[in-house]
């Protein structure tokens, strides 16, 4: 059955977990009413409540056990798009990877597990290919809105510049257990002794990557006014858009000659630097003491659980804005500042997941063949489609 005779439009899988909650009750009351929505889970009670609440009926759900391989197949090959927020993905995503890369299957997810995701592409990119799958890992908070604001930004240079773009993230959000689960995992598996190499995510050598000079500056930037710490997302957003950036590239649509990419957190004025001091302590604690065993068991005890996290009115009293600032080497500066009302990893992620589902989505109804199919990132995917879509339900842009 061709993608698009398929019986759902979306699956939702992980439809009962924290975040997955979240997606389920978004679509519910975003996507249009004609499409055709199912949930998946592996908890039959727990998939029924969250069905109920959100209008799904009983023969729209699907028990699933992401380490049974057939009876993932089965049911993402019942969908065009499939939206998985089952983490950590290297303990839970392979399955459903390689069911979509075979099924033909479009695929998005929220992870920031760049080496797993590079790992998934060299196995099942050729067999995701031939089966017209688009897989498009990085769909939440990382790495959307750093995307987002590279495209932006190159379209003010020529794609014959070399250019360092910096992000600054100011934000107010807090943490869900599956998300904490996610982090103490990359000790576990050692993914974070690969994230050093800059080229981590890229299937070619083709973009040439700059030296991000001030990626770890930490102290008082006198021309924000503010204390800034290297962002605790940069080395996996930086990866992504190296990897976004080989791929224009390698389709002989360069953004630019050379990117350089870097992240930092922006904190309390000079007057205030406890935000600044608890931050890099915090940073500090995590990156000493994250390979230890009995460190991550005692996060764990202490943390949320998976399945756990913030109080709805926290969720919705947060907030993240990122203002990038790209220089070129021939002297030409450009900015770009976009904003989203609500926690970034709890509220914006959902945001941008389900967005760039329903832009796939569109992309899918207005072509008859897919150009470029395979394991991409949001920008590759999507492009400028998903940034109208995104500032078109409330995604602040402004340039």
């Amino acid at each position: 059955m061709s993608n698009s005779q398929r019986e759902y439009d979306i699956i939702l899988l992980g439809a009962t977990g924290f975040t997955g909650k979240r997606a389920a009750r978004y679509l519910s009351s975003q996507a249009p009413e004609q499409l055709r929505i199912g949930l998946a889970a592996r908890n039959a009670a727990s998939l029924s409540v969250i069905a109920e609440e959100v209008g799904v009926a009983d023969s729209d759900l699907f028990v699933v056990d992401t380490l049974d391989e057939q009876q993932v197949l089965e049911v993402v090959s019942k969908t065009r798009i499939l939206i998985t927020t089952v983490g950590p993905y290297s303990l839970y995503g392979e399955h459903v990877i390689a069911g979509c890369a075979k099924a033909g299957t479009h695929y998005l997810d929220i992870t920031g597990e760049v080496g797993f995701i590079k790992s998934m592409a060299d196995k099942y990119g050729e067999t995701a290919k031939k089966s017209g799958a688009i897989l498009i890992p990085f769909s939440g908070f990382d790495s959307v809105p750093a995307e987002v604001s590279m495209l932006l930004l190159s379209r003010e240079f020529d794609p014959s510049e070399e250019v360092y773009i910096k992000s600054y993230y100011s934000l107010k959000g807090g943490l869900n257990g599956g998300t904490i689960a996610t982090m103490l995992n990359k000790f576990e598996t050692g993914e974070y002794k690969l994230m050093s190499n800059p080229r981590l995510a890229m299937d070619s050598n083709e973009q040439q990557i700059g030296k991000a000079t001030d990626q770890y500056f930490t102290g008082y930037d006198s021309s924000l006014k503010r204390w800034v710490t290297p962002f605790i997302m940069s080395g996996i957003n930086s990866k992504v858009l190296y990897r976004s950036s080989d791929i224009f590239r390698n389709r002989e649509e360069p953004l630019f000659k050379s990117i350089a990419y870097s992240e930092h957190a922006s904190l309390g004025r000079w007057y205030n630097p406890t935000p600044f001091i608890t931050t890099l302590l915090s940073l500090l604690l995590i990156q000493k003491l994250g390979p230890f065993s009995w460190f991550r068991k005692l996060v764990r005890t202490l943390a949320p659980a998976p399945g756990e996290g913030p109080s709805e009115k926290s969720i919705e009293e947060g907030f993240f804005k990122i203002t990038s600032i790209a220089n070129s080497t021939s002297g030409k500066r450009a900015s770009v500042a976009c904003s989203y009302p609500g926690d970034p990893s709890n509220k914006a992620t959902v945001f941008f997941l389900c967005e760039s589902a329903l832009a796939l989505l569109e992309k899918l109804e207005s072509r008859t063949t897919l150009t470029h199919t395979g394991f991409l990132t949001p920008s590759t995917a999507l492009g400028n489609e998903l940034i109208t879509r995104l500032s078109s339900k409330g995604y602040s842009i402004n340039t």
